[in-house]
């Protein structure tokens, strides 16, 4: 069974970025405005593969119970192409609806948090290790 340490140590990581980014969108209005980068297309981006990650994280620390190695592998390997698909779907219904008023540069940072979100999901899924039956580690 994990313990609740563990499980803390494998969100930490995701809310300290989340309430980083978050924080910098924020903070930085006027500069993020002479870049051309819309606040908010940045904040939702973070939010949503934010609520993705901590379920992906979730999803890791279940089948990390498990005996099999290649659940652990489709877990991971599922969650990167959830968070790509979710993204992706949200990057077109944003442009979709944005029409003139799209904001590209914002997009791209998305894409860059896409990339940091999913090497953070990977790393932790890497680093949670199943606890032996017996008690010990």
């Amino acid at each position: 069974m994990i313990g609740m340490d563990n499980n803390k140590k494998a969100f930490l990581p995701f809310v300290l970025v989340f309430v980083s980014i978050n924080l910098i969108a924020l903070g930085f209005e006027v500069l993020m405005k002479t870049w051309h980068i819309d606040k908010w297309v940045v904040v939702g981006a973070n939010t949503l593969l934010f609520l993705i990650s901590l379920y992906n994280v979730y999803q890791h620390l279940k089948v990390v119970q498990q005996n099999n190695p290649h659940a652990m592998v489709r877990g991971v390997m599922g969650s990167t192409v959830l968070k790509l698909f979710v993204l992706g779907a949200a990057a077109f219904l944003y442009l979709y609806n944005a029409g003139e008023q799209k904001n590209i540069n914002g997009l791209f940072i998305g894409m860059g948090l896409y990339i940091l979100y999913t090497w953070m999901d990977v790393r932790v899924a890497l680093l949670v290790k199943p606890q032996k039956k017996d008690g010990g580690n």
